[in-house]
């Protein structure tokens, strides 16, 4: 069980309540890192406005974009985030054998193209705390310098959900199944 439970509509403060419908309309309902951090519905809110400009306003494809996300939830091993993004990935069409390489920590290795480039760009941040100059280089030849930024921003914000999901010990929902090998 969560460290604060999921909050419930009834429970917010009518003033407070344009901020869980806002969050429902763009993920369709209240789950894992938006019932804890309901408990601050502003920042509940502004999380999920950048969650949702990475995630559905920038060009990149969809399964670029859950692999970045997936990549990041195992550098921060967090089997819900994984969890919850690699159902997500396998429906923007994110191969088995790719979600199980990024799982087990081998990704970039027996990955390629787009996904070895992405996979490695996050492993590098999240292991080295800073991105070399050949990896820059390559991701803004290849996503520009606008949609490089939003990469970044990407890795950003799912690092922040992983850390309020492992401070707040947000277990795996119902139908969800751990990921990365302990």
């Amino acid at each position: 069980m969560a460290r604060l439970p999921a909050v419930t509509k009834d429970q917010l403060a009518p003033e407070d309540h344009e901020y869980f419908d806002s969050i429902v309309g763009t993920r369709g309902s209240i789950r894992g890192p938006y019932g804890v951090l309901l408990h601050s519905p502003k920042l509940a809110a502004r999380v999920a406005d950048t969650g949702a400009f990475v995630r559905y306003e920038f060009s990149i494809p969809e399964s670029l974009k859950e692999t970045v996300i997936i990549a990041t939830a195992r550098e921060m091993r967090s089997q819900y985030e994984f969890s919850a993004h690699a159902k997500l990935a396998r429906a923007a069409g994110v191969s088995d054998e790719t979600i199980k390489i990024i799982a087990t920590g081998a990704a970039p290795a027996g990955l390629e193209g787009d996904e070895a480039l992405l996979t490695g760009y996050v492993k590098e941040m999240l292991q080295k705390h800073k991105v070399s100059a050949a990896t820059y280089k390559a991701l803004t030849d290849r996503f520009g310098e606008q949609d490089t930024l939003h990469l970044a921003v990407l890795v950003g914000h799912y690092m922040l959900v992983a850390q309020v999901l492992a401070t707040m010990d947000v277990e795996l929902g119902e139908g969800m199944v751990a990921e990365i090998p302990e």
